[in-house]
């Protein structure tokens, strides 16, 4: 029997690919999120499970033991973090609270997933140990919660990654965002003065398979490395699938006025775990593909 994984926000798109790989890789597979299991025909185990509680977190993993958790449980909407800031720190923050007493006594490798919107932007191209000053509510939960685990614990990874996108369909993603409003011929406003690392979702799957089987703790950076403005990524996909460009319109962050304000250049290096996992980023021209 191979060891025991614990997935939180199974039911999301990183928790869904999470699941079907390590099946394929024979973990013991322990899916687990709020409501009825989403993706059964997968196989495994799923148990309902409220992050923000203690007694959930900890009845479940009484239960099962893991040896691994990647959690992959996180409000993600930018906006609705900046809007509901109690809501968004419960559960991106406060919540980790709950895994701690339970990984120590069980010596579990916790594996955290944060984001590139931990650092300010101002700068770009940023390594794992680049000063971190978000701008923004979302990045400031996920800084705190990288806090909590660098704090408390030695047996973790934080894997920061950025603009997670695939061709799954059972998971809205910016992909198939853009995809859906172009077939429907929705004008799009684009920023052309915000910069990311788009990173494709079998790629930060199979890293963190490489983190499991490998046994690699500490801080990780996970994307393609190509720093692409997010103009840039929406008129590469509509010019792949031959969408009309007239329809792709550019704009600026201040004409835009997001209730969040955004890095502006976020870029995420990736050196070291191209050095250390032997990670090979896939461009998004050949995911596409």
């Amino acid at each position: 029997m191979g060891k025991k994984v614990l997935i939180t926000g199974s039911n999301g798109l990183l928790g869904r690919s999470l699941r079907a790989c390590l099946l394929q890789h024979n973990f013991v597979v322990i899916s687990t999120g709020l409501g009825s299991d989403r993706f059964e025909e997968f196989g495994g185990f799923y148990e309902e499970m409220d992050v923000t509680s203690l007694n959930s977190c900890n009845r479940i993993i009484d239960k099962y033991k893991p040896d691994i958790i990647i959690n992959a449980a996180a409000l993600t909407n930018v906006d609705a973090c900046e809007n509901n800031k109690e809501h968004c720190l419960n559960i991106n923050t406060h919540s980790l609270l709950n895994y701690i007493p339970q990984i120590q006594n069980y010596n579990i490798h916790f594996i955290q997933l944060s984001t590139d919107f931990v650092f300010s932007g101002i700068e770009g191209s940023y390594v794992e140990n680049d000063l971190c000053d978000p701008v923004n509510y979302y990045g400031f939960s996920k800084l705190e919660s990288e806090k909590i685990l660098l704090n408390t614990l030695s047996n973790f990874t934080i894997i920061r990654t950025s603009l997670v996108y695939s061709n799954d369909c059972a998971n809205m993603n910016f992909l198939n965002w853009v995809k859906s409003s172009l077939e429907k011929k929705i004008k799009l406003k684009i920023v052309d003065d915000q910069y990311r690392t788009p990173t494709f979702l079998t790629d930060l799957v199979q890293a963190i398979l490489k983190v499991l089987n490998m046994k690699k703790y500490g801080v990780y950076h996970i994307s393609s490395g190509e720093r692409l403005s997010i103009y840039q990524i929406v008129c590469n996909i509509a010019k792949y699938y031959g969408y009309n460009m007239n329809l792709i319109n550019k704009t600026n962050s201040k004409t835009l006025n997001q209730a969040a304000t955004r890095p502006k250049d976020s870029s995420l290096r990736i050196d070291k775990a191209v050095n250390e996992l032997n990670f090979k980023p896939t461009s998004l021209l050949n995911s596409l593909k």
